[in-house]
């Protein structure tokens, strides 16, 4: 918005505020004082745009529409009126909205004044122009989004050159010492540098900006710091005055941060100045504040996206239909595909037949709303036919409760489940035979059993992948497992007897089992294979 074509009153013979976009107050200079006849603080709580109850009840509904047209049409017009309990004394006010260089509204800018009955006082220009000038352009600093520092270095030449203060320097609190560490600044000496690179507590000239929040003149910069040589301080005080002030840089009534500005020669701040500098130093230290939230979000993306292109394991998400989304480069590596085939290629096509029944199982839990608790292990063909075994950790990304897309880790696994790979491989013999087989992990997490293993135990496959070996065994049997199964697998990987097996239904039978585990280079076990042969009533009774 180009604010220049309105008539803005002398600062000095109005009170200026800050609303928000609902016509909260969030700021009015101290001079409310005298238009309004009580405190400050309680203008914050009595002036509401969004409720105008401190205006006179015949007058609201023109303040109203004012209102709405600076908001939705961009018009700012001076309109006076009355307060309720206050009529025969005619008030007004001038709304400036600013917005970002997108065009959304960003806050609303204006000016109480007080007159006298039948009496109008004439605008006058003044340097409130650059005043709102300066607080456009800030609001254009931040939407750059460029990295902290360049930001708030910008932010301090725009207000030296709209302020027209020779040098100047950002401080921003450090939280954890309570001091203040100069962030940014023009052009200093090195001994300026040296000596005043942190405000502390022993700043006694600045302690009313850090304890009370007020803008105050620093006499010399020199002059607070206890350790100055005196006779330093007269050589510099000979050679060139210079004034300087102490303006607090406040976020929602906190002070995150002093702006220190210097010019020549010897001033005395007036109110007028002081309240200009506050009000540029509460728009600076909101402005610092969301500069400081888009700096922490971009390093969380950075962050983020070095661990996702870096990650030794497949990072990738697709939706509820497993079309590719996203895919890390160790997953574009391993399934040699290029960043463009990426949205064009569905996880379906990398798998082979057995695995993608797997796959559309853990599709329909996702979709009833089942949590995946378990790894899944699948064969993946590549795009040049080479074929893996992949380990995949899955979790449904939700949107109002409902999953709309799959997030998950994929980890090569091939080289330990190359004895598995035959049993994958040739599924359909395995499903021929009479003996039931099991495959599990090296936490005897079942990930794969044939038919007749399923049908054994009274089970469907799918309701077995995943599941803890266990729920093959009865209790009955936990001393036989103890003492006889559990040693002889630890000692040679190796067991063969009878056990009492548990049906679905509770049913327990004797089944005969062989227990084998495939173990890595170290001797961990990686691969269990189970093989079950149900025994007749006679070899019950000789087993009990």
């Amino acid at each position: 918005m180009n604010i220049s074509r309105h008539g803005i009153p002398n600062i000095s013979k109005c009170t200026h505020f800050l609303l928000d976009k609902n016509g909260k107050m969030m700021y009015i200079d101290k001079s409310c004082e005298n238009i309004f006849n009580v405190r400050s603080s309680e203008c914050m709580d009595m002036i509401d745009f969004s409720t105008l109850q401190w205006v006179y009840s015949k007058d609201r509904d023109r303040v109203k529409e004012n209102f709405q047209s600076a908001i939705n049409e961009d018009i700012s017009s001076k309109i006076k009126y009355n307060l309720t309990g206050q009529e025969g004394i005619t008030f007004s006010h001038t709304l400036f909205p600013i917005h970002d260089d997108g065009g959304k509204l960003v806050s609303i800018h204006g000016f109480f004044e007080k007159h006298q009955p039948d009496n109008f006082l004439d605008p006058e220009k003044s340097n409130a122009f650059e005043i709102l000038e300066l607080f456009n352009q800030i609001s254009s600093i931040i939407s750059k989004k460029n990295p902290f520092e360049k930001t708030l270095l910008e932010l301090l030449d725009k207000v030296l050159e709209i302020t027209g203060m020779e040098s100047g320097g950002i401080y921003i609190l450090n939280r954890e010492t309570g001091n203040y560490m100069l962030t940014v600044h023009s052009n200093v000496s090195e001994d300026f540098l040296k000596k005043h690179s942190e405000i502390t507590w022993e700043w006694k000239s600045l302690r009313p900006v850090m304890d009370e929040g007020k803008v105050v003149e620093i006499p010399d910069v020199l002059a607070p710091v206890p350790y100055t040589d005196s006779e330093r301080k007269k050589l510099a005080i000979n050679e060139e005055i210079h004034s300087s002030a102490g303006i607090p840089l406040i976020n929602e009534n906190s002070i995150n941060g002093i702006l220190i500005i210097s010019y020549p020669g010897i001033h005395e701040l007036t109110e007028t100045e002081k309240r200009l500098f506050s009000i540029i130093g509460r728009q600076l230290g909101n402005s610092i504040k969301q500069a400081n939230i888009i700096e922490q979000l971009h390093k969380s993306q950075e962050m983020y996206h070095d661990l996702f292109d870096n990650a030794a394991d497949i990072i990738y998400t697709h939706d509820m239909e497993c079309n590719l989304l996203s895919i890390n480069k160790t997953g574009l590596d391993i399934l040699h595909l290029d960043k463009k085939d990426i949205l064009r290629s569905n996880m379906r096509d990398f798998l082979t037949a057995e695995s993608l029944e797997i796959a559309q199982y853990i599709m329909d839990l996702i979709t009833q709303g089942e949590e995946i608790r378990f790894p899944v292990i699948l064969e993946v063909i590549k795009t040049n036919g080479t074929r893996l075994f992949i380990e995949f950790n899955i979790r449904p990304i939700l949107k109002d409760d409902k999953p709309v897309a799959v997030h998950g880790i994929g980890r090569d696994i091939d080289r330990r489940l190359k004895a598995e790979q035959n049993i994958l491989i040739f599924n359909k013999a395995l499903n021929l035979t009479s003996d039931g087989i099991d495959v599990s992990d090296a936490d005897h997490n079942i990930t794969f059993i044939n038919e007749a293993g399923a049908k054994m135990f009274g089970y469907k496959r799918m309701e077995l992948i995943g599941q803890h070996a266990s729920i093959f065994y009865a209790e009955e049997d936990t001393s036989n497992f103890t003492e006889n199964v559990v040693p002889a697998m630890k000692k040679y990987g190796y067991w063969n007897g009878l056990i009492l097996g548990r049906k679905k239904d509770g049913t327990v039978f004797p089944v005969e089992v062989t227990l084998t585990s495939m173990m890595d280079e170290k001797g961990e076990p990686l691969v269990n294979l189970v093989i079950f042969r149900e025994r007749n009533k006679r070899s019950s009774e000789i087993y009990q």
